[in-house]
């Protein structure tokens, strides 16, 4: 069975840099790993050859992913929210923070449906704690481990 998983993809940036509101096209890279099966990572393309990674909770990607589309209702507090679009059924927004900005990238919902998905098929809810090297995790934590 694989271990990991990595599916590139497209999603849109919502570029407000200048009198025209627009959605720029933005590679992205969706990374998910059984070693770290609470996590998903989007790498975004922000430059030739530059990649900036987000990793974001796999059970707040389910719940937005789980809100009914056109509504006004988000999930997510603080660095990471994610929301349905209000004009599209199909689109899903992620708005992330930083100390240096926010943004917010649109993505089909489908692919994120079917991303996740595919990261249940790896580790199915409810046994990713069975997939934790604890004794790992604790020694990079500066503890001993049993």
């Amino acid at each position: 069975m694989p271990q990991s998983l990595v599916v590139p993809t497209w999603a849109e940036l919502l570029d407000l840099s200048g009198e025209v509101i627009e959605l720029a096209p933005l590679k992205v890279q969706i990374r998910y790993r059984v070693d770290d099966p609470y996590a998903v990572g989007l790498e975004f393309e922000v430059g030739a050859g530059v990649w900036v990674c987000w990793l974001i909770g796999r059970d707040l990607l389910a719940a937005g992913l789980a809100l009914e589309p056109l509504s006004e209702t988000a999930v997510g507090d603080g660095d990471v929210v994610i929301r349905p679009a209000r004009d599209v059924e199909w689109r899903v927004w992620l708005e992330l923070r930083s100390p240096s900005g926010i943004g917010q990238y649109a993505f089909k919902r489908d692919t994120l449906a079917a991303v996740l998905a595919k990261t249940e098929a790896l580790v199915p809810r409810g046994t990713e704690s069975a997939r934790i090297d604890w004794d790992r995790e604790l020694t990079a934590l500066g503890g001993e481990a049993t």
